[in-house]
């Protein structure tokens, strides 16, 4: 054994570790020699559990350092147990030591490297589909390769549905992955939440587990935590029970207390418990509270009464802000009665509760300063104090999202959610029929009742409105100042209004980024009230007209040359293109030199390709890409992703509605933004739960726009944080760019340029050029690259481009400035690129 590089405090127990190997290996070389090979694969088993238990308790600094050990485990292994087949891959997982030699045969077999992850997820899937028991049995034995959870869960139901599992399958099924149960039961380890239907298996599984977990309990010396199958919960009043006279790890306790029963072990529990020390009845009933029959216990601490306000409590998702009924809560505190409901609180401490009658407001406030999401979720649920009005707490709701925006990525999005629910119990305590419209009222007021006007001596000050954008301006008499005077700054009228001009344009922002981008997004529809409403704000009347809108006659155009006076749904570019108008609201848009709020009819469009119909229910388009993570968890994050490590079922989910999820596998160390991340498949699910996976959706079956906004997010990621160079513009991404200079040419009248695929075509008076939309290079005909510096030629838009959108976009900007400039290249002046000219189009010397 090397003891360098080991923290000295775990040199000796490293050391330690390494001799208590020793005699396990000069056994397996006795027992190699007696040809036997039932002793090599137990020992074999407990070798490896050594190692792993050792390692976790030595946190990661036993496995580098039994390298010696595992050399020569690995030759006796290879020995007793000779590969024949290195084609069948049950013979390749039949062997009950992962020597380097059948890791490297595998990898080969799976075509992957050696050094990555040897998932063995499809061979499990053929296994499963062909009835193989031998196979299947031989994957959960397998000390080779990686499953994933759900995986195994399934070999054990197709091995159930063939009458071939038993105790011992099950029990190394478990003592792989304690947490197997969860997979099985169809919930999440997360938060215990349902994730789908339990398996046909469940039942079988049970039983097989009751009798391990009932051995570990009666064992004479206290198994430890770690040992115990999770996941499922044991059944029997003799489990709790035991757990009153467990002295073990408290873990252990709270598992066997929540143990399944029958209303009669229910009530024979009751009885057991009436003569017991209130402690002990505490006890019970958390345990209880997990199983979710702890009302049955209510009796003993005369809080008969607190049952339906219990109930509601335990219904409540664990660890997760949801949106609560506030009257249901009022209801059943009334029902309960004030004392009776303080005191199930003190057995039963719940935030959310307290704060619907305002006990903990102080708490509350603490923490909602502190963004715990629970609090923030509550401080929505306070009564309003005297003084205190709906609008003040929103406005403090809204200010806290904007600090929320500039947390890490997945808080930033918990963050978030967690201000909608407070919004939503904050429309409940201000009487609203929900949350958007408390929001609706509340920004109006904004608009309306914010001073527009202040004067200080002779300066009058006012706020007013270019666009969506509110503009603050100083006149002395008619005289508009190009600066503030230094009196009118100090004044407090004049603050006042900045505040106000702030708060407008966090208005503005809020519409452009959040609901109009949302409409667009997602074809979304306004009936007339709702649209009403929004037209009364300054950003409203701005940003909404601009937008193409489809009526109920079916009609397509802008506000108003459609019928408002029933629902009107945003128009996403895909049905344009569809119905193949995309190109002549392209050209009306830029000739009439409307600036849409967010990119709609320039919007980059992706369709189902004819290998993605063919794959079925998995897309490839953007696998293989390489990002960088820390860019990539930040982009995805900002369009509504949430990222997972990386043994989640896969590595970014973005929740769609509906039931529908969007769901990336990648392949990283570790975390998201750690490193390097490889892109890989793409799939739709329904019934998935945060990181667990749920059923596969064909993609044909994914609405169109769906599909094409999900394609965009991720053509983004592979466009922005890509880490390789070479890499092209995507088509979507391309033929955007390459539509919006097609009507930039026709609306400017440019004959002297045309679009050719990813190329424009510029026919100038010194030369032809050839610019690339992607990356904006110039080459000029016959050969020869023409080299510019970004600062002087092309950074800053021409005097001619008009960008119908407000989405930031430097590098269409750049690239068809390019365009525009070498259309006029007689009026070029910078003398380095008129020596280039100079120098490329120069007739050859005879």
């Amino acid at each position: 054994m090397v003891a360098r590089d080991i923290p000295e405090s775990y040199v000796d127990l490293v050391r330690e570790q390494h001799e208590l190997l020793r005699p396990l290996v000069d056994q397996v070389r006795m027992l190699a020699k007696a040809h036997d090979r039932t002793g090599l694969r137990a020992t074999a088993a407990e070798i490896l559990l050594r190692i792993e238990r050792g390692d976790y308790e030595l946190l990661g600094n036993l496995k580098p350092h039994v390298g010696d050990i595992v050399a020569e485990l690995d030759e006796l292994y290879d020995a007793s147990f000779p590969v024949g087949r290195p084609d069948d891959v049950a013979d390749l997982l039949a062997a009950p030591w992962p020597s380097a030699r059948r890791k490297a045969l595998l990898a080969e077999f799976l075509g992957r490297d050696v050094w990555k992850h040897l998932f063995l997820d499809e061979v499990a899937e053929k296994a499963i589909a062909a009835a193989d028991v031998h196979l299947l049995r031989v994957l959960v034995f397998t000390p080779l390769g990686t499953l994933r959870r759900k995986t195994v869960a399934r070999i054990l139901d197709a091995l159930h549905r063939s009458g071939a599992l038993d105790a011992a399958v099950v029990e190394r099924a478990f003592a792989d992955d304690r947490r197997l149960g969860y997979a099985i039961s169809g919930r999440s380890p997360l938060d215990e939440d349902a994730t789908g239907s339990p398996l046909a298996c469940v039942d079988a599984v049970r039983d097989h587990v009751d009798a391990l977990t009932w051995r570990l309990v009666s064992a004479p010396t206290p198994a430890a935590w770690r040992e115990f199958p999770d996941g499922l919960a044991p059944r029997g009043l003799r489990f709790v029970q035991a757990a009153l006279a467990w002295r073990g790890d408290a873990r252990v306790t709270g598992h066997l207390g929540a143990a399944e029963l029958t209303d009669e072990e229910r009530a024979d529990l009751l009885d057991l418990l009436r003569d017991r020390p209130v402690e002990e009845q505490r006890r019970v009933f958390g345990w209880r509270l997990g199983a979710g029959d702890a009302d049955s216990l209510l009796p003993l601490f005369g809080l008969e009464s607190a049952a339906r306000l219990l109930r509601l409590i335990c219904a409540m998702p664990a660890g997760a802000v949801t949106r609560q009924d506030r009257a249901g809560f009022i209801g059943a505190i009334e029902e309960a009665g004030a004392d009776v409901a303080q005191q199930l609180l003190v057995l039963v401490p719940n935030e959310l509760v307290a704060a619907v009658m305002g006990w903990n407001r102080a708490e509350v406030l603490t923490r909602f300063k502190r963004n715990a999401l629970q609090g923030i979720a509550a401080f929505g649920l306070l009564p309003l104090v005297p003084g205190e009005t709906v609008l003040d707490r929103y406005l403090v709701l809204r200010e806290s999202a904007k600090k929320g925006a500039k947390l890490g990525p997945n808080r930033r999005h918990s963050h978030a959610a967690a201000i909608e629910v407070a919004l939503d119990h904050l429309a409940q305590v201000g009487g609203f029929e929900d949350a958007s419209r408390l929001e609706w009222d509340c920004e109006a007021r904004i608009a309306t009742e914010t001073p527009m006007e202040a004067e200080v001596g002779d300066y009058r000050i006012a706020l007013r409105f270019d666009g969506a954008d509110p503009a603050l301006t100083v006149n002395r008499g008619s005289k508009v100042l190009k600066s503030v005077p230094a009196a009118v700054r100090a004044d407090p009228g004049y603050r006042e209004l900045r505040e106000n001009q702030k708060r407008l344009q966090e208005q503005a922002r809020r519409m452009r980024t959040g609901l109009v981008e949302r409409l667009v997004a997602t074809a979304g529809a306004l009936a007339p009230d709702e649209l009403a409403r929004l037209l009364s704000l300054p950003a409203g009347a701005a940003m909404l007209p601009a937008l193409l809108w489809r009526d109920r006659n079916d009609v397509i155009g802008l506000l108003d040359q459609v019928d408002t006076t029933g629902p009107v749904t945003a128009v996403h570019p895909l049905e344009l293109h569809e119905r193949q108008v995309l190109a002549d609201w392209q050209e009306r848009i830029v000739r009439s030199r409307l600036r849409q709020p967010v990119k709609q009819v320039f919007r980059e469009l992706y369709v189902l390709t004819p290998a993605e119909l063919a794959a079925g229910e998995v897309s490839r388009r953007f696998a293989g890409q390489k990002v960088n993570g820390k860019v990539a968890v930040q982009l995805l994050s900002g369009r509504g992703w949430s990222t997972h490590g990386e043994h989640a079922d896969h590595q970014a989910t973005r929740d769609l509605g509906d039931g529908l999820t969007a769901a990336l596998r990648c392949e990283f160390d570790g975390y998201f933004g750690m490193g390097p991340v490889l892109v890989g498949e793409l799939r739709f699910l329904t019934g998935a739960h945060r990181r667990v996976g749920g059923t596969p959706v064909p993609l044909g079956d994914v609405p169109r726009v769906v599909f094409s906004e999900v394609m965009r997010d991720l053509d983004l990621v592979v466009s922005v944080a890509g880490m390789e160079p070479e890499a092209e513009l995507s088509e979507a991404r391309a033929a955007s760019r390459a539509q919006l200079l097609a009507a930039l040419i026709a609306d400017l009248g440019l004959d002297r340029v045309t679009v050719e695929g990813r190329v424009a075509v510029v026919r100038g008076t010194r030369a032809t050029y050839r610019v690339h939309l992607t990356s904006g290079s110039i080459h000029v005909q016959p050969g020869g690259h023409l080299c510019v510096v970004p600062a002087s030629f092309g950074a800053t838009a021409h005097r001619r481009l008009f960008l119908p959108f407000s989405d930031e976009d430097r590098m269409t900007s750049v690239v068809l400035s390019k365009v525009l400039l070498l259309a006029e290249d007689e009026k070029i002046s910078d003398p380095s690129i008129l020596s280039q000219l100079d120098s490329l189009t120069a007739e050859p010397s005879n």
